[in-house]
């Protein structure tokens, strides 16, 4: 069996992604290692590369990046979903192999589609947690987008006992897109009511929402929840979360891929990964 694996990195910030032939990890105590069979590409990838970011220690190149993957756990073949929480461990996903802090992996459904299931951490943790920003007393909800996060904070809101409506005043809303829209979003909730933004940029104190209002934005970053992770992967079991997948490419295209999302596109991007 080969000692080097395919992955997709950066040897500086700011370079194009290209194709690398890396060591294949070894997985230590208290971790698993992931056969990666699909990695989603997210905004958060392109943050990545680009240098954005504040990584808990410095930043060791060739860099992969990759938050979201699926596939089979090394060692026992079962097949799992994992968020590899790059800031704290700078393990991407954009590679045939990774291996991640066991708390990070999940079981998955046996024959669940991992292109599917790729697109479920990032997207899945930042909506149930944009949900749980609301509080209690909400009612109807209007959500903004229609992009992975949108649309699972549609599909999770009735199981909250959460009207999301597209007229009309409403008692909370959730940005997932910012700009003229975020205004437009925040506009339609009720004075004293609830407003709760994923596109921090967007809310800037004593800018376009005014404090007299009664509403004070809620900013939220998605966290790592194992908990919340496992409830994102029974309601994809159950078929509440279906992921909308705008394409699949090779992981050789993944550059191509980040162009594509630099363009915008609907419906999540996914890389596809062969096996090593």
């Amino acid at each position: 069996m080969s000692t080097l694996m395919h992955a997709a990195g950066v040897e500086a910030f700011g370079d194009p992604l290209r194709e690398l032939e890396l060591p294949r990890p070894v997985a230590k105590d208290g971790e698993v290692l992931v056969r990666v069979r699909a990695a989603a590409v997210n905004p958060a990838d392109a943050g990545m590369v680009a240098g954005r970011y504040r990584w808990a220690e410095p930043v060791r190149f060739p860099l992969v990046p990759g938050y979201d993957v699926a596939g089979e756990d090394a060692a026992t073949g079962a097949p799992v979903v994992a968020f590899t929480l790059h800031k704290a461990t700078q393990r991407g996903g954009y590679a045939q192999f990774v291996a991640l802090p066991a708390d990070l992996v999940v079981p998955l459904p046996d024959g669940a589609d991992p292109v599917a299931a790729a697109a479920l951490p990032l997207a899945g943790l930042t909506a149930w947690q944009a949900l749980d920003a609301l509080g209690d007393g909400v009612r109807t909800l209007h959500v903004n987008g229609r992009g992975a996060v949108g649309a699972f904070a549609k599909a999770l809101a009735p199981g909250r006992g959460l009207e999301v409506v597209d007229d009309g005043p409403v008692d909370a809303a959730v940005d997932v897109v910012g700009g003229e829209r975020a205004r437009q979003a925040f506009a339609r909730v009720r004075d004293g009511g609830r407003y709760v933004t994923v596109v921090p940029e967007f809310w800037v104190p004593g800018g376009p929402f005014a404090a007299e209002r009664g509403i004070g934005p809620r900013v939220v970053s998605a966290r790592y929840d194992r908990t919340q992770l496992l409830g994102v992967v029974e309601r994809f079991a159950a078929g509440t979360l279906r992921p909308a997948i705008g394409d699949v490419l090779p992981l050789a295209e993944a550059a191509e891929a980040h162009r594509r999302l630099s363009r915008g596109v609907r419906g999540k991007l996914v890389l596809e990964v062969g096996s090593a």
